[in-house]
């Protein structure tokens, strides 16, 4: 095996050219070795660099419930009693003798804001809303116009909320608001005598 690459046997064949030119095959494997030498140094030395200056965390000193914080499960929590203090001069010992406080287990609420509740106004008016009421099953006619003789465009059941628009016209008996419902869209007019004030 020795003689394989001795008197330059093995580069007299016919390729020439490329990688099995004379003499460039070891060059450029010891060249590629040689890459990839310095990446691996450069790369061991960027996790030893990594490792050496990535901060420690510090070990959070674990707290016993029953002893460091003062609770007594039987009792509740009880604060810790005060250091004694001088007396002040006319004052007694049995006068300045704390009694032990005990914290209670109230639950942290936080601060509540109202809940603001429309009222329901008094009388139908432009801008309200209101609800058809007292039809007695038979539902509202909501007309083209304030008049009996106008158009029916639908009919509106039994509490649906509707938003006033215009009104109040007297005519046929009758006080008509002019109403739009508020899930369709629909404008048209209807009869007072059915209608409530609500809140949308």
């Amino acid at each position: 095996m020795a003689d394989d690459f001795g008197d330059g046997e093995f580069w007299d064949g016919e390729e020439e050219e490329g990688y099995f030119e004379k003499g460039r095959f070891p060059r450029v494997w010891l060249l590629s070795m040689g890459i990839l030498s310095v990446i691996l140094v450069i790369g061991v030395v960027a996790l030893a660099l990594l490792a050496l200056f990535r901060p420690t965390p510090s070990p959070t000193p674990a707290l016993s419930p029953s002893t460091s914080l003062g609770i007594n499960s039987a009792e509740g929590p009880v604060l810790p009693s005060p250091t004694s203090v001088p007396l002040p001069e006319g004052e007694t010992e049995a006068e300045a003798i704390p009694t032990q406080v005990m914290a209670q287990d109230t639950p942290f609420l936080p601060p509540s804001t109202p809940t603001l509740v429309p009222a329901v106004p008094a009388e139908i008016a432009i801008g309200i809303y209101v609800k058809v009421s007292g039809t007695e099953g038979t539902d509202l006619s909501f007309r083209a116009g304030p008049s009996t003789s106008h158009a029916r465009l639908k009919i509106v059941a039994e509490g649906a909320v509707l938003k006033v628009l215009d009104g109040p016209v007297e005519a046929d008996g009758y006080v008509w608001w002019q109403l739009q419902d508020v899930f369709e869209g629909v404008v048209g007019w209807a009869v007072a005598d059915y209608l409530v004030p609500t809140v949308p």
